[in-house]
């Protein structure tokens, strides 16, 4: 609850994250997913790699801003930019490293079936879940923020659930139900069957919701670094 206090007195969290759905929105527009061939599977991999590296700099941004609103109460967007991007190799080398585990994990779970995949990518989640803030507040290496992660984990093992099951409830069903409850409402008003329109109202939402993320993933990272955890 108090990760909500914070977030309505600091609005500004949700900024990086929201430029970074709407580039993602963008992004989509002018390189579509589709096509076959090994050229379409190369572009598809290519983009979805880069949307997921504009999406983790973003959510870094709103790291940086989470831990200032954290310790002093307020968040500059400025310094919060700053700081991101002092870490950008870092917080890229970190990003590309919790996909490949997560991927690696569902494809190695998939030899026991769907549920197998998901398990195992949970599993994954839990471990990396802050391998970001490591390489954005906690100055660690990007190729050294997997072992960090592991440690946080070890310390405070249920804390990183609660906080990995908050990363994966807050993220994964909110563009579905939003584009359900848009549906209706998109025979009646021509601004709202636009699919832009739409795309951006989706990424608004997802913005608060990241950023409610980082507020939550940057407590519980400085409190499994310090030895608590509460929020």
């Amino acid at each position: 609850m108090r990760a909500f206090g914070l977030l309505a007195r600091n609005p500004q969290i949700v900024l990086a994250p929201l430029l970074a759905a709407v580039a993602q929105v963008l992004l989509f527009m002018v390189v579509p997913l589709g096509g076959g061939g090994m050229i379409g599977d190369l572009t598809q991999s290519v983009v979805s790699l880069l949307s997921s590296l504009i999406a983790a700099f973003g959510l870094a941004v709103a790291i940086a801003g989470a831990d200032e609103a954290w310790s002093r109460g307020r968040a500059p967007f400025e310094n919060a930019y700053a700081q991101a991007k002092r870490h950008a190799g870092d917080i890229i080398v970190a990003a590309i490293g919790y996909s490949f585990l997560v991927y690696i994990g569902g494809l190695v779970g998939g030899t026991f079936g769907d549920g197998g995949s998901l398990i195992l990518r949970a599993v994954v989640t839990v471990l990396c879940i802050y391998m970001l803030p490591a390489a954005t507040i906690g100055g660690i290496p990007g190729g050294a923020t997997l072992n960090v992660s592991v440690e946080r984990v070890r310390a405070a093992p249920l804390s990183a659930v609660v906080v990995a099951a908050i990363y994966f409830f807050s993220l994964a069903p909110g563009p579905a139900l939003i584009v359900m409850a848009l549906e209706p409402l998109r025979f009646g008003s021509s601004i709202l069957a636009s699919g832009v329109v739409s795309n951006l109202i989706v990424a608004l939402a997802e913005a608060v919701a990241w950023a409610y993320v980082a507020l939550v993933l940057t407590k519980a990272y400085n409190d499994a670094s310090y030895g608590r955890f509460r929020y």
